[in-house]
């Protein structure tokens, strides 16, 4: 079966503004546990990055689950952004050496290794922040998505309760209900929500 791919959402399927990404690993004999470590290194990462800098690259979520007695992995992932921009971005938030890190205990690691020697290697991409760093990771990532599509398996179908809204556009009503919030803790609000062009908040904070 040939799988059709789009600038959205590459292999995967999309609901709205989300698109979904499987990709399925054989995990080496013995390395379970390192593989363990290594996908937790790659979170705890993603933990510390700036938000701003999440938000760019349009990532929703992402979940490593190491199934079939521990000899397969399976990377999940959502996001907003186009597949292209969105795997080039987060190779650049979280750290080339991060994906390099658990990929290494896969049985696809000769993959990665071949892809690896064609771009030169991890030191060949210069200072990570370095304005030649970004060129050279976006220039060489096409290998690395390869290896992800040739693994991949699209959801036969998917739903996303907030398909119609983005991150940036949850986290901004967020901010906007909270200022709400200290605007009616005020003790001058009484008098000032009396003004008629404010019903309409009224009514939402009734909700």
């Amino acid at each position: 079966m040939v799988i059709a791919q789009s600038q959205k959402s590459g292999k995967g399927t999309s609901d709205g503004v989300v698109s979904e990404m499987a990709v399925f690993f054989g995990v080496i004999p013995g390395h379970e546990e390192q593989l363990r470590a290594a996908v937790q290194r790659l979170t705890d990462a993603l933990g510390q990055v700036d938000p701003q800098a999440t938000l760019k690259t349009g990532l929703r979520d992402s979940r490593f689950v190491i199934f079939d007695n521990g000899q397969r992995l399976v990377w999940a992932t959502t996001f907003e952004t186009d597949w292209d921009p969105y795997l080039d971005d987060a190779l650049l938030v979280v750290g080339v050496q991060h994906f390099i890190d658990w990929m290494q205990h896969t049985t696809e690691a000769d993959e990665l290794r071949a892809w690896m020697g064609q771009s030169g290697g991890v030191e060949r991409l210069g200072n990570p922040g370095s304005s030649e760093f970004e060129n050279n990771v976006r220039a060489t990532s096409g290998g690395l998505k390869a290896i992800l599509q040739r693994h991949q398996v699209p959801a036969a179908a998917y739903w996303n309760a907030l398909a119609d809204q983005t991150v940036p556009q949850i986290r901004k009503a967020e901010q906007v209900q909270e200022a709400f919030q200290q605007v009616l803790d005020d003790p001058a609000a009484p008098q000032a929500l009396q003004q008629p062009v404010l019903k309409p908040l009224l009514e939402q904070a009734a909700d």
